[in-house]
């Protein structure tokens, strides 16, 4: 399943593959210890490419900038969200219901890092939560998403939070 996080950050893509790293080693630190997930990092020049057990996630480096403006513009309007990295999250579908809830840890430390917006969007790039000036918005028009985005999973961001329909 594919999925796509959207984030403001205001320091090099390739550092930020590196805080992503530690993230996930982070939250998967128990499972590593008992040998149950391992976390990579397979990046190289084009690309930043970080994953775990139960999703990966991958920066384009080669994005130009005149793309990645229209890009930021495009969320702007659609979304209502100021981002400037586009991160492709892959999970693997036969344990995503575990994947999910590591990605939403990796999310709440993504929160506390700075206060810039972010957006998730599902493989349909229907949004599924935001975060837009400070504020995280749930999205609760989400028909049959509402498996994965439940009261008890999104206790794991740790993070104060409003539903809207968007």
């Amino acid at each position: 399943m594919d999925f796509s996080l959207n984030i403001g950050f205001d320091l090099p893509k390739e550092g930020l593959g590196k805080l992503l790293y530690n993230m996930m080693f982070e939250v998967l630190f128990v499972e590593l210890i008992d040998y149950e997930a391992e976390v990579w990092d397979h990046s190289y020049g084009q690309e930043v490419s970080v994953g775990c057990t139960y999703f990966s996630m991958s920066i384009d480096l080669e994005d130009e900038d005149d793309y990645m403006e229209r890009y930021r513009q495009a969320n702007l309007e659609a979304y209502g969200v100021d981002t400037n990295v586009f991160i492709s999250i892959q999970f693997k579908s036969y344990i995503f219901e575990i994947g999910w809830v590591k990605f939403l840890e990796v999310i709440e430390k993504l929160l506390r890092l700075n206060n810039l917006d972010l957006l998730v969007l599902d493989d349909t790039s229907y949004p599924l939560f935001k975060r837009v000036q400070g504020r995280l918005l749930i999205n609760n028009h989400l028909d049959y998403r509402t498996w994965f985005v439940t009261k008890e999973n999104l206790a794991l961001l740790n993070y104060p939070y409003e539903e809207e329909a968007f």
